[in-house]
């Protein structure tokens, strides 16, 4: 069991002895096949939901380019474990963003990607509503257009009752 701590991987080049490589100039530009956490086999991608497959692997066959010399990419990665009540299914659910800087002449430039795992976990589950939930919910609605109805119809009418008074002191 590996610990839930955030982390990053970085690639870079290296130095050799064998080639003499200038790292300065080195691009980047790089495709991520697969990359997940936990036990996520191909299978269960498929079997779950659509709004939660795509996030079992947001970054599957994407490609992303540094277009000039000096330019690092760095992503941020956001996994939060998900439970699926209804099928028994497991799996960690990420959000991707990621960035693009222009790095100082003599530094290498690398591709990172840095991952946080949530201290939660989601529960997703189909909750039945009771029939009293629609009754409150109908007289929540209706309590709020009043309230609203009797703020705008007092201010309408102080604000008539200023301009008469208004009016009055002028003539």
């Amino acid at each position: 069991d590996v610990a839930r701590v955030p982390g990053t991987l970085h690639f870079q080049v290296g130095k050799s002895k064998e080639r003499d490589i200038n790292p300065a100039f080195t691009n980047v530009s790089h495709t991520v096949h697969h990359l997940t956490f936990g036990d996520a086999p191909r299978s269960l991608k498929a079997k779950l939901p659509r709004q939660y497959s795509q996030h079992v692997d947001p970054l599957a066959k994407q490609t992303f380019v540094a277009d000039k010399f000096h330019k690092a990419l760095s992503h941020f990665i956001k996994v939060v474990h998900t439970r699926f009540e209804d099928s028994g299914f497991r799996s960690y659910q990420q959000t991707h963003q990621w960035s693009e800087q222009t790095i100082q002449r003599g530094t290498t430039p690398q591709a990172k990607f840095s991952y946080d795992l949530a201290p939660v976990e989601v529960v997703v589950g189909k909750a039945e509503r009771r029939w009293y939930d629609y009754i409150t919910q109908i007289f929540a609605i209706t309590g709020g257009a009043f309230t609203i109805m009797s703020l705008a119809s007092s201010f309408l009418k102080l604000s008539t009752l200023q301009v008469k008074r208004m009016l009055d002191k002028m003539q």
